[in-house]
C-alpha cells in the first residue's frame, strides 16, 4: 500500500475514488498492452515463416517437406510447421514453445548447422517428436485426418484393410506414416519405441 499512500501525497486535491480509477485505468491499459504484445509474440513464432527463418531448418526439414503429400497434393491443401508440429491449444502450445527453447539453443551453439550434423541428429529430433505426437494422442494429425472421415471407396483394398486394423488397435497415424513429411531416419520407427 506504499504506492497508494505515494499517490495520495503526490494529489492532495484528488478524491480517493478519482485516484482509485485512475490507477485502475493505468493498470488496464497496461495490462491490456502486455496482453497484446504477448498475443503477437504468439503469433509471430506461431507461422511457417518464422519455423524456418534459420538456415538448419530452411536447408534441411523445409527442403525435404518441399513436393511431399503435405505441401503440394490434388486437393490444394498444404500445411505448415505449426500445423503438425504446434498443438492449437493453448496450454500444451505454450510447453511446446518452452521446449522450442532448445532447438533456438541448438541454433545458437551449431548442434545441426551443417547437413552432416543434421543427418547426425536426425534420428534422436524424430524420436523426440515422434514421443510428443504419441503423447498426445495424435492430436496434430486428427485437427485434419480421422478414420470417420475417411473415404474407404478412395483406398486401395491393402490401405482399407490397414487402415480397419489400426482403427481397431487404436494405432496412431504417426505408427505407420512417420516419413510421410520429412525424410526417414535410420533406426526404429514410431511403432517399435518403448515409452
Amino acid at each position: 500500500m506504499r504506492w497508494w499512500k505515494s499517490l495520495r501525497q503526490a494529489y492532495p486535491n484528488r478524491s480517493a475514488i478519482a485516484l482509485g480509477i485512475a490507477a485502475l485505468v493505468v493498470c488496464l491499459v497496461v495490462g491490456g498492452l502486455v496482453i497484446g504484445a504477448s498475443a503477437a509474440a504468439i503469433h509471430a513464432t506461431s507461422t511457417p515463416e518464422f519455423c524456418v527463418s534459420c538456415h538448419e531448418l530452411r536447408d534441411n526439414a523445409l527442403a525435404e517437406f518441399k513436393g511431399t503429400i503435405h505441401d503440394k497434393n490434388r486437393t490444394g491443401v498444404s500445411v505448415g510447421c505449426p500445423d503438425c508440429h504446434l498443438p492449437k491449444e493453448f496450454v500444451p502450445m505454450m510447453i511446446r514453445k518452452v521446449e522450442a527453447a532448445r532447438e533456438v539453443w541448438g541454433h545458437w551453439t551449431g548442434v545441426i548447422d551443417t547437413k552432416e550434423k543434421y543427418e547426425k541428429e536426425r534420428y534422436r529430433m524424430a524420436v523426440r517428436e515422434w514421443k510428443r505426437m504419441k503423447a498426445n494422442g495424435g492430436q496434430e494429425c486428427k485437427n485434419c485426418h480421422s478414420f470417420e472421415s475417411m473415404d474407404a471407396e478412395k483406398q486401395s483394398e491393402t490401405a482399407r484393410d490397414r487402415h480397419a486394423k489400426a482403427k481397431a488397435a487404436g494405432a496412431l497415424c504417426i505408427d505407420c506414416h512417420f516419413g510421410i513429411a520429412h525424410d526417414e531416419p535410420d533406426g526404429p520407427g514410431p511403432a517399435e519405441l518403448k515409452d
